[in-house]
């Protein structure tokens, strides 16, 4: 059985696929960040905010990822968007979650998204790397069930 960690540790690519997403991801910050800024600004609702930031921001990343980063094309686009909008659901419960936590303990809206923005991060970066633009859902869960021939 070969774990997610082994299967990172053998493939020598991820630095410099963790580099190009941390760089992606800065410019997505700018489009998420600078947008969920305005609609505050325009006197939108937090939670619309952060929603209509969030899809701008992953619009933008999955573009970029896929055909700049992980330069997927093993897998149909369709079967590449259903699960990175899966993985993409996932950090935006999270991120709902901290910025809606954050504010309640008095944070200002844009601290909680900035510390949203870093927990997600990794999850994000593992999530799309081993799901959304590595073999899927399915058959990395194959993979880490299937056990050696005895």
């Amino acid at each position: 059985m070969r774990t997610l960690a082994a299967r990172l540790y053998e493939d020598r690519s991820w630095p410099f696929q963790l580099a190009r997403y941390v760089t992606i991801g800065g410019l997505v910050f700018c489009i998420d960040v600078g947008s969920f800024a305005g609609f505050l600004r325009a006197g939108v609702p937090l939670l619309v905010t952060t929603t209509l930031s969030y899809c701008l921001g992953i619009a933008t990343h999955f573009t970029l990822n896929k055909y700049v980063n992980f330069r997927a094309h093993d897998r149909p686009v369709h079967s590449q968007a259903l699960t990175y909008g899966i993985v993409a659901f996932v950090c935006w419960l999270t991120t709902l979650g901290i910025v809606k936590g954050a504010v309640a303990f008095g944070a200002p809206p844009l601290a909680g998204k900035l510390l949203a923005i870093a927990f997600n991060l990794p999850l994000g970066f593992v999530g799309h790397r081993t799901f959304t633009f590595g073999r899927g859902i399915a058959a990395s869960l194959r993979d880490t069930s299937e056990r050696p021939p005895s």
